[in-house]
């Protein structure tokens, strides 16, 4: 008898079939300048964002004397944003504060997704869209929930000075960060109430329990799901223990 070699580790790497390359459009990489740009324009953002809301924080405003028609006037004092200066009333600023906020919030998000694709080597073109457009879709999904919050809880005739903007730019931000999750659990209440339609042929709906990477692995805090355990094969018999077999005999 003939005996064969063993196989060594470094034989068995090389044996190893070598992993397809990516060839769909945005399956590259991301290299190392845009992953220099993506970066700057996120910090960058964010600082502005930032700055937006300290000038465009509303001071402190006495309460104005209701109107001939019973409503209260509303308060207008000038903001100062870089080299202009102009007014602007109470409302107006609180839209403001609100969007810019929601935008924050998503940019939290984006650069914490970033650092997480970017620390794996994962970050692939496709997803610089989402992250150009994502401050963008916070600022609107937080003026969404702003009008339904507004106009659902408060009466018309309520004011700025009769609110918090603290509590707004909070769930603001709030919503922002989580968008997806906010958006996602939109979708299953009014599916629940309404009639949920039909897929498209070529739709990739998202759904309330994902978070996988696009490469199938676990997003950031999702720890992977335990592999299943081995059965036996068909036609297999299992051995009984010898436990089993005295108690059958007593």
């Amino acid at each position: 008898m003939s005996s064969e070699p063993p196989t060594t580790t470094v034989e068995a790497q090389s044996q190893e079939p070598a992993k397809p390359e990516r060839k769909e459009v945005g399956a590259a990489l991301v290299g190392t300048w845009g992953i220099i740009l993506l970066t700057v324009y996120l910090v960058a953002f964010s600082i502005l964002l930032l700055y937006s809301l300290m000038q465009f924080w509303p001071p402190r405003c006495e309460t104005p004397a209701p109107t001939q028609s019973g409503l209260s006037a509303q308060c207008v004092s000038p903001a100062t944003f870089g080299r202009w200066t102009f007014l602007i009333s109470d409302e107006v600023r609180l839209l403001l504060l609100v969007a810019m906020a929601g935008a924050l919030g998503s940019l939290v998000h984006a650069l914490r997704s970033v650092y997480w694709y970017v620390g794996n080597r994962e970050l692939v073109r496709s997803w610089l869209v989402k992250y150009i457009l994502l401050p963008f879709v916070g600022a609107t999904i937080a003026l969404i929930f702003y009008f339904v919050i507004r106009g659902g809880f408060f009466s018309p005739q309520a004011t700025v000075q009769q609110t918090s903007p603290y509590s707004f730019v909070a769930l603001a931000s709030l919503v922002g960060l989580f968008s997806e999750q906010a958006v996602l659990k939109l979708k299953d209440v009014f599916e629940t109430l309404f009639t949920k339609p039909k897929a498209g042929a070529d739709s990739k709906p998202q759904e309330s329990g994902g978070g996988a990477l696009p490469t199938g692995k676990p997003g950031p805090g999702i720890s992977p799901q335990p592999e299943d355990e081995p059965k036996p094969e068909t036609g297999s018999q299992v051995k009984p223990n010898r436990g089993d077999i005295s108690r059958k005999a007593r």
